[in-house]
């Protein structure tokens, strides 16, 4: 059974993109997980069912039934997961009626963010299909985003961060989204984050880190560096006195434009009217 879970190659990926997160200094400690949706092809034949005892979800997920989920166990540290993915990450399958899930191999104690995981998983299988990978890492320089008082407005906090680089916002025309201050592991933080996610790519948590998605991990990755870099750039302006009101909006319009983006710009926010 340990080579069939070794022949599911997104674990390299998994490894690649934990050392990246241990390498930054993203992921101190145990802190953050990741979680990938698996096509039934990716999946090896001895690996598809399993006889362990049910765990019921707070809420039932009915457009995941009987997908499957790599996800990081609890307590496991991204620069363990690096280097010995098997141990570190573990393979789930959700119940046919959506309401349970099964540990069917790898670590058998899935982070105290399943909840979210999953519900965010299920919007995707729901509105954005092709979308399958999450991390929540905590960036330092994001985290320190959310203590800004007029950062809690994620339309405020997306003009101004991603103004302040000319890719930012190409990147992420649809903006940054900002959640209150939720209990880590709760399933309002999962509720929440589900709603955002419909809508936008990266979400910082109040006071706790950041919740990235794409079509695979290093997308998601991807998301989180472009925020990253634009958030450095904001302090290193701050530290050095200078403003950081960011690019004339005709710029950015133009740059918007040239890469067929100004709809999806311009559509930003109005879901929250």
């Amino acid at each position: 059974m340990n080579d069939n879970f070794a022949e599911i190659y997104p674990l390299d990926e998994f490894a690649e993109v934990c050392e990246w997160l241990a390498f930054k200094g993203w992921s101190e400690a145990e802190g953050g997980n990741l979680s990938l949706r698996l096509e039934q092809d990716q999946v090896p034949d001895p690996l598809k069912e399993s006889d362990t005892e049910p765990v019921k979800l707070p809420l039932n997920v009915k457009e995941l039934a009987g997908k499957y989920l790599l996800i990081t166990g609890s307590g496991t540290r991204s620069r363990d997961i690096a280097t010995e993915p098997q141990n570190d990450i573990g393979l789930y399958r959700i119940s046919d009626d959506g309401a349970s899930y099964q540990w069917i191999f790898g670590n058998d104690k899935p982070t105290s963010e399943m909840p979210s995981h999953c519900l965010v998983q299920n919007e995707f299988v729901k509105s954005r299909p092709d979308y399958k990978a999450i991390i929540h890492t905590h960036p330092t320089k994001l985290i320190s985003l959310t203590h800004v008082a007029e950062f809690k407005d994620p339309k405020v906090l997306s003009d101004c961060i991603l103004g302040l680089q000319s890719e930012a916002r190409i990147q992420l025309p649809e903006g940054i989204g900002h959640l209150p201050f939720c209990v880590p592991g709760s399933l309002e933080l999962g509720l929440l984050s589900a709603e955002e996610i419909k809508h936008r790519n990266v979400i910082l948590w109040n006071m706790h880190g950041a919740l990235s998605v794409g079509t695979s991990l290093n997308h998601a990755l991807d998301q989180l560096e472009v925020v990253e870099k634009a958030a450095e750039i904001y302090w290193t302006l701050r530290s050095a006195g200078l403003p950081t009101g960011g690019m004339e909006q005709e710029d950015l319009l133009k740059s918007m434009d040239f890469f067929g983006r100004v709809d999806r710009y311009e559509k930003a926010f109005k879901d929250k009217k």
